[in-house]
């Protein structure tokens, strides 16, 4: 059974069947909305070791994102070139990058546990309320708004895993249509995540070792499969419905990261 929690002696068919139908529903809601990847694959923390879970969520979400983004490449291009547009996403990435350093100086002076505590209330509860809030009026993405979404953004993907949130809160309170929406947070998550994997193999690279591997490889055709099937529900739905998809998305997300609480 200690194989439950660090599967290097080799792990039997049902944790990797387990471990497969669980990132194949996180797979679908990734290719679905966009994001929320590690709020149901954060499940693998109740047979994996914290530290190959997180190897683990970061190598596959990484792969969904990078598989949506081609898959949608033809209807996200419009809305990111060119790079030097007003709404575009350049300005987003630069908050994002100013942002992360402030989160993780933020880690290390309030704790893990409490942000992680009022981020997941504020996701749970803000997404309810504009679940049943009817959608605002268009407005105007400004770089210097972009830069500020991008900084709170970046700021949570340095203790919570979900960079995406702040730009799905504020695409939706904006009234920014499902194209334009998907293409910034997609293309955002991505560039945290390529940033966030980088530091990740810097200054752990011991993560990624064998048992990593021989999981990965298992896992992503899963993966691969359930992100081409939410990107096919994806293209089937309206605006009003993909703001409700993400908003529950980041809704599930809190969950996730309440349960991820409860199982520390």
């Amino acid at each position: 059974m200690q194989g439950l929690q660090t599967p290097g002696a080799g792990a039997d068919f049902a944790l990797l069947a387990v471990l497969s139908a669980i990132f194949a529903v996180a797979a679908v809601l990734t290719g679905l909305s966009g994001l929320g990847f590690s709020a149901v694959g954060s499940l693998s923390l109740a047979f994996l070791s914290p530290e190959l879970t997180l190897a683990l969520l970061t190598g596959l979400s990484m792969l969904t994102q990078i598989s949506g983004a081609a898959a949608l490449w033809r209807d996200l291009r419009p809305h990111l070139t060119p790079w030097h547009r007003r709404d575009g996403i350049v300005p987003c990435v630069v908050g994002g990058l100013i942002g992360l350093p402030l989160g993780l100086t933020m880690l290390s002076r309030v704790g893990l546990w409490h942000l992680d505590v009022v981020l997941s209330l504020v996701l749970v509860c803000h997404s309810t309320w504009s679940l049943l809030r009817p959608p605002g009026e268009r407005e105007d993405a400004s770089p210097s708004c972009s830069f500020l979404v991008g900084a709170v953004a970046g700021a949570l993907a340095a203790f919570a895993a979900l960079p995406g949130s702040a730009l799905v809160f504020w695409t939706a309170r904006a009234g920014i249509g499902k194209a334009h929406g998907r293409a910034l947070t997609q293309s955002f998550v991505l560039a945290m995540q390529l940033v966030a994997t980088a530091l990740l193999l810097a200054r752990h690279p011991a993560l990624f070792g064998r048992a990593f591997w021989g999981l990965f490889v298992a896992a992503a055709p899963v993966a691969l499969l359930g992100n081409q099937l939410g990107v096919a529900i994806y293209r089937r739905t309206g605006d009003r419905c993909y703001r409700r998809v993400t908003l529950a998305a980041l809704a599930i997300a809190g969950v996730g990261l309440l349960g991820q609480l409860a199982w520390r």
